[in-house]
């Protein structure tokens, strides 16, 4: 249980920095690269419509190069720490 909730540390971490890094270098020429992103959408449109009440949903993913590359570094990061933290038990 503690190497799940280790590598979902891991794996979040990287997706927020790897955002936060892509947008800082966004306008630097030579990481603008870093920042290109692909978004993937599910909008169905108007789910339920009542005349009181009106439920959409919809999901929405945008992936950069900057996350993918940290969640890289995140996967071989966690190969290499997770053995000698979690030993015994």
């Amino acid at each position: 249980m503690k190497k799940v909730l280790y590598m979902s540390f891991l794996t979040i971490s990287a997706i927020v920095l790897g955002g936060f890094f892509g947008g800082l270098v966004g306008n630097t020429p030579g990481l603008s690269w870093l920042n290109y992103s692909k978004t993937f959408a599910f909008e169905p449109g108007t789910f339920l419509d009542i005349e009181v009440f009106r439920l959409t949903f919809g999901v929405s993913l945008t992936v950069s190069i900057a996350q993918i590359l940290l969640i890289i570094i995140a996967i071989i990061v966690y190969y290499n720490t997770a053995p000698k933290l979690f030993t015994g038990k």
